[in-house]
């Protein structure tokens, strides 16, 4: 008869590695390249919305909260006063572009 493979997962080791540096830097590449798609994507009347990218990144403290624990993060942010406006619309601009949100389609259909 086959034996049956089994699992047990290491919770501590698991969160070690989600909360490692290798991780971080993993979130920050992976931010980056966001952040170039973003870049060279948004509409340009002024320039001041595509020069406001950044990214941010860390190994506590996440700013999304997902469970309970701490782990690595990287974050694409505009700091446009007008980023939102551009990203979702609204009543005086219209429909949104989505500039961002394309920006994360492409890094996660490749």
């Amino acid at each position: 008869m086959a034996q049956r493979a089994s699992f047990r997962p290491n919770n501590k080791g698991i969160g070690l590695i989600l909360r490692s540096k290798q991780m971080e830097r993993e979130m920050t590449t992976r931010a980056r390249v966001v952040e170039s798609y973003a870049v060279a994507d948004p509409p340009r009347d002024s320039g001041e919305y595509a020069a406001s990218f950044s990214v941010e990144s860390g190994q506590d403290k996440c700013p999304i909260k997902l469970g309970t624990a701490d782990r690595a993060w990287a974050m694409v942010r505009n700091s446009a006063g007008h980023a939102a406006a551009v990203e979702f619309g609204n009543a005086r601009v219209g429909e949104g572009q989505r500039v961002m949100g394309r920006a994360a389609d492409r890094v996660t259909s490749e």
